[in-house]
């Protein structure tokens, strides 16, 4: 009854606040009003956003990659930057028949990077360029109109960009400002073009397609978590206020559930197989490594601690989860990777590195067998797989500095691409 009580008051808080900051503007403040005509697509590149697709899975379907994988071209970063974001990928123009064949990064130095996927080289400013004044921190969502891509990404600064892919503005109005540093990375509505950001501000913020704020809900504490997108539009995201809340697209609260601790990456919608339009379960998995899944109308499935050791002391997180069919992979600050059932949630199997993982793990599925990588701040790549009940070969590419971000990968080869970042300004293409 306890757990109903505590469940209910922050369900009514959050709803109050919801409701009085759904009521907000409209409209920019030079009278242009919101317009969701011609509104941006998921691109159909391999790797668009982070995590991959809009319910954050961070799996793809690929061949298994090759046991003498290396890497085959590098970029640094020519003005001295980290990257604090993870590369995705593109193909810029409309009618560029060469798919994969743009990577977009972002760097510490406020520099967003068009590079060419097979050489690495950067594109001639002719083709793209686009620089800001404070760092570029989240992860670049590549998405398209009828004139080609379009990239949604923020800064420091707490501006949200709309750019095209040469690196101009989008009409209207963008960027729009949420006025602290914005979260993870933005996500998008499959349909409407509503585009999601969470802010420091406190804040998540839905924008129209041309840049005009559709709604915002504050909360009372800073939001940077990545949110997931259902097939249907609804938002999922948390918060360092520890509450998971799924959202319609005009910004009305649906629920909320209490967390053990803050949320600061991405939650996971897992869809149903046999039927795409429906969603089966969320997963939240907070940084005290305490993992929920969570029906969904709301209802809480499970909320179990994963412990790295006998003493059942939980480690903390900072990467999100990866979901493939029945298993979920997560890793910790301690070191340790595991593989999750997720029907009841508990630990299949862990794999222990001695260093600490902060990025997310991504998941190769073969079809009839799995492959993780994920990098470590030890500065090795590492591939594992999935042998069932245990971890099988793992494989350890040294890239010579941390890896902190998600890795991009793509399918467009008979075996994958990975596309890595480091926290020196380097991007490495492995094959």
């Amino acid at each position: 009854m306890r757990v109903l009580r505590r469940q209910t008051q922050a369900l009514l808080s959050a709803l109050v606040v919801t409701v009085a900051s759904t009521l907000g503007s409209c409209s920019s403040s030079n009278g242009i009003r919101c317009s969701f005509a011609n509104p941006a697509r998921l691109a159909e590149s391999s790797w668009p956003k982070f995590q991959r697709d809009l319910q954050n899975s961070g799996s793809i379907a690929v061949p298994r990659p090759g046991v003498d994988l290396r890497v085959t071209a590098q970029f640094r970063d020519p003005t001295g930057g980290g990257f604090s974001a993870g590369p995705v990928l593109g193909n810029g123009p409309a009618g560029n028949a060469k798919k994969d064949g743009r990577v977009y990064i972002g760097s510490s130095s406020g520099r967003l990077f068009a590079l060419d996927s097979t050489t690495l080289t950067e594109l001639p400013e002719t083709e793209f360029t686009f620089t800001t004044t404070s760092r570029i921190q989240s992860t670049v969502l590549v998405a398209t109109r009828q004139e080609g891509e379009v990239l949604f990404f923020g800064s420091d600064l707490g501006f949200v960009y709309g750019i095209t892919h040469t690196g101009t503005p989008q009409a209207q109005v963008w960027p729009l400002n949420t006025g602290g540093a914005t979260g993870i990375a933005p996500a998008l509505h499959p349909t409407d073009g509503t585009v999601y950001a969470t802010s420091a501000a406190r804040a998540l913020y839905g924008i129209c397609p041309n840049g005009v704020t559709r709604f915002v809900n504050t909360s009372i504490a800073p939001v940077t978590s990545a949110p997931a997108v259902t097939p249907a539009g609804e938002v999922v995201y948390g918060g360092d206020d520890r509450l998971l809340r799924m959202e319609r697209s005009d910004g009305f609260l649906l629920w909320s559930i209490s967390l053990s601790a803050p949320l600061r990456n991405g939650p996971v919608i897992e869809v149903d197989t046999e039927e795409p339009t429906a969603v089966k379960a969320i997963y939240a998995l907070d940084s005290n490594a305490r993992l929920f899944k969570v029906a969904p109308n709301g209802t809480l499935l499970y909320a179990i601690p994963i412990s790295s050791d006998a003493s059942g002391r939980s480690p903390s997180v900072v990467g999100s989860p990866a979901l493939a069919k029945d298993r979920l992979y997560l890793a910790t600050t301690e070191g340790d990777l595991f593989a999750i059932d997720t029907q009841t949630g508990a630990v299949v199997w862990s794999w222990a590195a001695h260093s600490e993982f902060v990025a997310s793990p991504v998941v190769l599925d073969h079809g009839d067998a799995r492959t993780i990588v994920i990098g470590n701040t030890n500065g090795n790549l590492y591939l594992i797989e999935d042998s069932g009940n245990a971890p099988g070969a793992v494989l350890a590419v040294p890239l010579g500095a941390p890896i902190r971000n998600a890795i991009a990968v793509s399918a467009t080869q008979q075996t994958p691409i990975l596309f890595v970042a480091d926290e020196q300004g380097t991007l490495s293409r492995l094959e």
